[in-house]
């Protein structure tokens, strides 16, 4: 857990609430000094928050702090926390075309089912789609120490933090390119740090609008309002 404990560290000694907070069907949303978002995973079955219903007003680094938890609602709403600490700069451009200029003649490996994944397949020389509950075409999440190594281009879903694997992930993926993905990624240099080589999340434009997306019940990226997409690279 070294990248949940830097990740953690790197925010330490802020002192802010979450004004507010929100838990939807498929997303977070924290706010404190910015808007955090990170995808939901289901739990077992009757978890309740401790402080469900009073976590508004709630210091911020206690929230986030459940981002060690191994409960993945906990767990989420941690992440959350902690990406409402951190300022999401970044070039505003959506990572999908770096992504595809990449892949042509590569071995490429997608951690989540990435609506992209299809024309990748396509651009790639050889792909692979790795998911914990895999359909017809796609591998078990423990191929991940067989067919990563082999790699060009990594691609992980940034709820990969939520379980405790993102680490991991990116020391398989050193020989290549790792790019961290997705609205709940973080937007820190401690990834880069641990091996990433482009981080791309979102940055919250309006406020208003991504609670209520998530309030009704929007679940793809691509129908979230309110965000904007924003990508940086390692130096």
């Amino acid at each position: 857990m070294k990248l949940v404990n830097a990740l953690l560290e790197s925010v330490s000694g802020v002192d802010a609430e979450a004004t507010r907070v929100l838990i939807g069907l498929h997303w977070f949303a924290v706010r404190s000094r910015h808007t955090g978002m990170a995808h939901v995973l289901r739990g077992r079955e009757g978890f309740e928050l401790s402080n469900a219903g009073a976590i508004e007003g709630k210091e911020i680094l206690e929230i986030a702090a459940g981002l060690k938890s191994w409960e993945p609602v906990e767990a989420g709403l941690g992440l959350a926390a902690l990406s409402s600490l951190i300022d999401p700069r970044g070039e505003n451009v959506n990572v999908f075309d770096y992504i595809m200029s990449c892949a042509p003649g590569k071995t490429v490996t997608c951690i989540g089912r990435f609506p992209f994944y299809e024309r990748l397949a396509e651009a790639a020389a050889r792909s692979y789609l790795l998911e914990i509950n895999p359909q017809a075409g796609e591998l078990p999440a423990f191929a991940a120490e067989e067919v990563i190594p082999e790699s060009d281009l990594v691609i992980i879903t940034g709820t990969t933090l939520i379980n405790k694997t993102l680490e991991r992930l990116l020391e398989l993926s050193r020989t290549g390119i790792a790019i961290v993905l997705g609205p709940s990624t973080p937007m820190s240099d401690v990834l880069f740090d641990f091996g990433a080589s482009v981080i791309a999340g979102v940055r919250v434009v309006d406020q208003e609008q991504l609670f209520r997306s998530i309030a009704q019940g929007v679940k793809f990226y691509n129908k979230l309002a309110g965000i904007e997409p924003v990508t940086r690279f390692r130096k």
